[in-house]
């Protein structure tokens, strides 16, 4: 994705990037193997850089950054996360049609501080251990 206006995202840079936020952020959990996550790709970064002014727009490799994936749930890739303010407000997860994900985008936008109201906190504790 070079010369993209995507981020790469990384679970050490991940509370700066998203969570600590002004805009809202658009995510993708991808696996560098899913041929569901290359087929979406292109229309993401379209996405990006069509509403990048209003919004953050970044992916995460859940094979390398499983303490990201884990937190939030992710179990299946690609998986769409939009966070307002640090929280996750929407969710779509495999292949889906782009048209389905530039509305949910557009939408997030348009009613912008409305989102935080949809949002609930992530316990910060998750470790992978019982």
């Amino acid at each position: 994705m070079n010369g993209s206006s995507i981020i790469e995202f990384e679970d050490m840079t991940w509370s700066q990037q998203v969570e600590d936020s002004k805009k809202p952020v658009v995510v993708m959990f991808y696996s560098p193997a899913c041929p569901y996550c290359k087929a979406m790709e292109p229309y993401f970064e379209e996405y990006a850089k069509e509403y990048g002014s209003s919004a953050v727009f970044g992916r995460i490799n859940i094979a390398t950054n499983p303490w990201t994936a884990e937190k939030y749930g992710v179990q299946g890739t690609p998986t769409f996360k939009f966070f307002c303010h640090g929280r996750p407000v929407w969710e779509q997860v495999g292949q889906i049609y782009p048209s389905i994900l530039k509305n949910a985008v557009r939408d997030m936008l348009q009613y912008g501080e409305e989102c935080i109201r949809k949002s609930t906190p992530v316990g910060q504790d998750i470790t992978g251990y019982v």
